[in-house]
């Protein structure tokens, strides 16, 4: 699949890609689906799987219940798109979104456009800046002094670096403890919940650390520009987890 589709077309992928693993008709899809009200014959599933269906809201739904019946594992609608890494709303449109602000918009997120072109260089100046605020901060409590540019520059240039490398070797790390990963402790911060009740947090919601999301959806290779944008989104989604556990 290539890397940007449409809605249609990503659903059609995933679609096909499970009836094909998973031994599934269309008419089993389809029965499933009429067990929640819908009118679906085996040709309706098939024009989903070939992109040629109207994807309103209900027929997602349906979709999700009929295939989470048959797959005896219940699906949350990003699931639906696959594994696109981005999306165009409109065919033939060229603006395409992230897929990490779909998978935000989906988990309810607050709906503003962020394209896939448009690095935002006002995101870029945020993280350079947090991450400054957070460097200084550090060595005026480890050495008692202000520091250098040099070494605040140095720093946060060694901190973008560790940024790419694989989640178990951020979080792993002896030296830290129990403090957490810098990235936990300012999502922590922005929360405001201590690290350990983060980490709880995103072991509920997505089974593993916010650091190894961020690394999922972002993607190999990622900047740690994009891994601050898709972490952004995921604080949001604890956010609004927070909201529904209370």
């Amino acid at each position: 699949m290539s890397e940007t589709e449409t809605i249609s077309a990503a659903v059609g992928g995933f679609l096909a890609r499970i009836r094909r693993e998973r031994g599934l008709t269309l008419d089993q899809i389809a029965r499933a689906a009429r067990s929640y009200g819908a009118s679906w014959s085996a040709s309706s599933v098939s024009n989903i799987e070939r992109g040629q269906a109207s994807l309103t809201l209900p027929t997602l739904l349906l979709l999700a219940l009929a295939l989470g019946d048959l797959l005896e594992e219940p699906l949350p609608l990003s699931a639906l798109l696959g594994d696109v890494e981005a999306l165009t709303l409109v065919a033939g449109s060229q603006y395409p979104v992230e897929r990490s602000w779909v998978d935000g918009v989906l988990n309810g997120a607050e709906v503003i456009r962020r394209s896939v072109d448009s690095v935002d260089a006002e995101d870029d100046e945020e993280i350079d800046e947090e991450l400054e605020a957070e460097v200084l901060r550090r060595m005026r409590e480890m050495r008692g002094r202000e520091a250098t540019r040099a070494e605040v520059d140095a720093q946060v240039a060694q901190l973008l670096d560790e940024s790419q490398l694989p989640p178990e070797s951020a979080t792993r790390n002896p030296a830290k403890g129990d403090a957490g990963s810098l990235a936990e402790e300012r999502a922590a911060a922005k929360l405001g919940v201590s690290t350990a009740r983060l980490r709880r947090l995103a072991l509920d919601l997505w089974a593993h650390s916010l650091e190894e999301e961020s690394s999922r959806r972002a993607g190999s290779g990622s900047t740690p520009q994009a891994r601050g944008r898709v972490t952004r989104v995921l604080v949001e989604e604890v956010r609004g987890f927070m909201n529904e556990v209370r």
